[in-house]
């Protein structure tokens, strides 16, 4: 048939080729149409404990386990990991959501200034122990020295006792006669006074001199101890004293009393003092007698130091 020829020559165009192995009576009959044919198997089956190990592929490696661990989600890339790993082998997520273990704080680091500090108060501490010891030692040796030590010397100030000064002098702004001159004021005599032949006293003034310079603590001043004359006569209440070597007057006032009063003064090396009245106390009527018009004073006293 022409049919026939065109597959021959279609057939030329190919060479025959041979297999290497010329197949077994087994495999012709095993191939043969109409026979059953069994699945091919590399390897027969081998119990569980006789396989190789079952082969997990992580991501890029492979591991081997004899038994495959318990699988857990990605929380970000849903990708199974085995439950021990901490991150995904995908995409490097965490896996679980417990917090992360807190590191230890680092132990406090002393600075060199600190520490500088620290040998300080250290040398400090120990100079005290040392000065305290040698005190508790210097007092144990003064207590065995005895009775036959001879005591340290000191410096002991003596006072010098305070004693009545006598004015060489006295003048004043003006007196009534002769017999009640300001010099009655120093006389000592309490029969005598002075009185001053102004008008009721004020801006009368009296003066004393020293001999040789004395040191003036206290003035003592003394009213007309009578009765009837210490009523009748104008008496000081305002005064100002002056000494010569203290530019700061002494101002104060005096009682209404025929008692001693006493004027505290801080004069170091003086030769003369002053009294001045500012004010004065009224003099008053006694019985039928009338006041007098006149300052009267009986004495002046002077205590303190000789130069």
């Amino acid at each position: 048939m022409q049919g026939d020829d065109r597959s021959d020559q279609f057939d030329e165009l190919f060479e025959p080729f041979e297999l290497g192995d010329t197949p077994t009576a087994e495999q012709e009959t095993a191939s043969r149409p109409g026979d059953a044919v069994e699945p091919f198997d590399p390897q027969p089956e081998q119990p569980r404990s006789e396989q190789p190990d079952e082969q997990v592929f992580r991501g890029d490696h492979v591991s081997t386990t004899s038994d495959p661990a318990e699988a857990i989600g990605c929380p970000a890339c849903g990708a199974r990991n085995p439950a021990y790993n901490h991150h995904c082998e995908r995409c490097g997520s965490r896996l679980s959501q417990e917090p992360m273990p807190i590191a230890p704080a680092p132990a406090a680091r002393s600075t060199a200034g600190g520490r500088a500090l620290g040998v300080l108060a250290a040398v400090v501490l120990l100079v005290a122990l040392v000065a305290l010891v040698m005190n508790i030692f210097k007092s144990g040796e003064a207590d065995l020295a005895g009775p036959d030590t001879e005591p340290s010397s000191t410096t002991t100030t003596v006072l010098v006792p305070t004693v009545e000064l006598f004015a060489s002098s006295a003048t004043a702004s003006s007196q009534v006669a002769e017999s009640f001159s300001p010099e009655n004021l120093i006389d000592g005599n309490p029969e005598t006074r002075w009185n001053d032949d102004s008008q009721r006293g004020v801006d009368a003034w009296i003066e004393f001199t020293f001999a040789t310079p004395v040191q003036i603590r206290e003035i003592e001043l003394q009213n007309v101890t009578d009765n009837e004359g210490f009523r009748r006569n104008f008496k000081i209440q305002g005064y100002t004293i002056t000494v010569n070597d203290v530019n700061v007057p002494i101002s104060g006032r005096l009682a209404n009393s025929p008692e001693p009063q006493t004027v505290k003064i801080a004069s170091l090396e003086t030769i003369w003092l002053r009294i001045e009245v500012t004010t004065t106390y009224p003099a008053e009527s006694v019985g039928e007698a009338p006041p007098y018009q006149e300052l009267a004073l009986q004495g002046v006293r002077f205590f303190g130091i000789e130069k």
